[in-house]
């Protein structure tokens, strides 16, 4: 395949699907050629942003999928059947056609640099000028004996959903390893189905990277009243099963019979082709402010790349690199990528949660709770030097968009406390209000 063949590949990449195209988006051999690596929410936000201005570029985006582009932060609603996959697709391959853009369903095996050209899995090869690799992550592995036995499945894709789905059908009981975000929504997924669900993590409490520990106790009251039993600070030992999964054996030693199991432990960066292509890398593909590589037509966003020691496994960041490095490409001035604090939310149906910034407290931090364990509700804020440093809100999270805009710009809320954490509403109060309110809470 030559660089000015602008074809679709469907499914196993057999046969092809030519397109017109207008007269306005006719691809031209001395336009630069655009590639992107990834088919995922970030070469969609890209393109969309890209939208925006005007540029020359001809693209084309190769992913490994066959649907196009769909927001995977929702599959966990796709498991517990809330919502349908035409719901979640964002770009199917039909759009790309209607815009003038080239999709190959392949996946690329190996980067050249010198030649600017890349391997495909099908033996085409495919030039560029311009190339940006968005490859995103896989599941990260556990140290667990008999890991590839039938019924242990990622939770990362439609396909892992679909195999999920059909294994929970089919069985009683269900184990998901991981006490994080991915998790959580995998077990209330799962639960949804009516499967006797058991979640192991390692922690003594649940996300244990965003929530202190009584605000992980309020979400585990809250999830068990779905019907998930939770076995804290304890991790599989080994998986059981001949032909296919029948349990597991923790470290603690206790047993649990299970026929599915969920493994959602974390992420790992893909980024081996950037690695192997000779590009700097760490634990990712390293990237400087405006999200180039060590090459200079080459460009690296999203959960792929790495910048000054930080990977990324969540959108707002993502959506921030997709900004800048449209700006940049599409030659617009605008501000660098810089590392912020990012708020964290669970999407389990019926579950209040809100966490930003610093979760746990130091020698040199102050923090102002207020709970009220009766209706699990839950409010931290972490202070240093009067500002904000970090919110947990459990329950009751109406004030978090509030309290983080005053933790970006740095406000010294000492004037408001304690009120503050009962909400920013009440600190407008006027005084005949305020005393009122306070002789009511007496």
């Amino acid at each position: 395949m030559t660089g000015d063949d602008h074809v679709f590949f469907m499914g196993n990449c057999v046969g092809l699907i030519e397109f017109d195209v207008s007269e306005r988006t006719v691809l031209s051999t001395e336009r630069e050629h655009l590639v992107i690596i990834g088919c995922g929410l970030a070469t969609g936000r890209l393109l969309d942003e890209m939208a925006r201005f005007t540029h020359s570029y001809r693209i084309t985006v190769i992913g490994d999928e066959p649907h196009g582009s769909y927001n995977r932060i929702m599959l966990s609603k796709l498991l517990a059947g809330e919502t349908g996959f035409d719901e979640l697709v964002q770009k199917d391959v039909r759009w790309f056609s209607d815009v003038g853009i080239g999709f190959l369903c392949a996946r690329v095996t190996a980067i050249s640099t010198e030649s600017c050209e890349l391997s495909l899995d099908n033996g085409d090869t495919v030039a560029y000028d311009r190339l940006v690799i968005a490859t995103g992550s896989s599941p990260a592995k556990i140290p667990a004996g008999k890991q590839s036995l039938p019924g242990i499945y990622s939770f990362r894709t439609r396909e892992d959903v679909e195999l999920i789905s059909s294994g929970a059908m089919q069985s009683t009981s269900a184990l998901v390893v991981g006490g994080g975000l991915l998790g959580l929504e995998a077990a209330y997924g799962l639960a949804r189905m009516a499967a006797d669900v058991t979640l192991v993590h390692r922690s003594g409490w649940l996300m244990n990277r965003q929530l202190d520990e009584a605000a992980g106790r309020h979400l585990q009251a809250r999830m068990e009243a779905l019907g998930i039993r939770f076995l804290l600070a304890d991790e599989v030992e080994t998986f059981c099963g001949d032909v296919r999964l029948t349990g597991a054996v923790l470290k603690s030693g206790e047993a649990i019979d299970c026929e599915v199991a969920v493994i959602a432990t974390g992420i790992r960066p893909n980024g081996e082709l950037g690695e192997a292509a000779g590009l700097d890398c760490n634990r990712a593909i390293l990237v400087d402010e405006w999200m180039n590589t060590s090459d200079d037509r080459i460009s690296a966003l999203g959960e792929c790349c790495e910048f000054r020691g930080q990977t990324f496994g969540l959108v707002d960041p993502i959506w921030m690199q997709c900004e800048v490095l449209a700006r940049r490409l599409c030659d617009r001035s605008g501000e660098a990528f810089k590392l912020e604090p990012v708020a964290t939310r669970l999407k389990v149906s019926g579950i209040d949660l809100y966490s930003a910034g610093e979760h746990l407290t130091g020698e040199d931090r102050r923090e102002v709770i207020i709970e009220d364990a009766a209706a699990g509700v839950y409010r931290k804020l972490v202070l240093h030097e009067g500002r904000i440093t970090g919110i947990v809100l459990f329950g009751d999270t109406h004030d978090g968009a509030s309290y983080f805009q005053m933790m970006q710009d740095g406000l010294d809320v000492s004037a408001l406390l304690p009120e503050l954490v009962i909400g920013e509403s009440f600190c407008k109060l006027a005084p005949s209000e305020l005393q009122l309110a306070e002789k009511e809470v007496a």
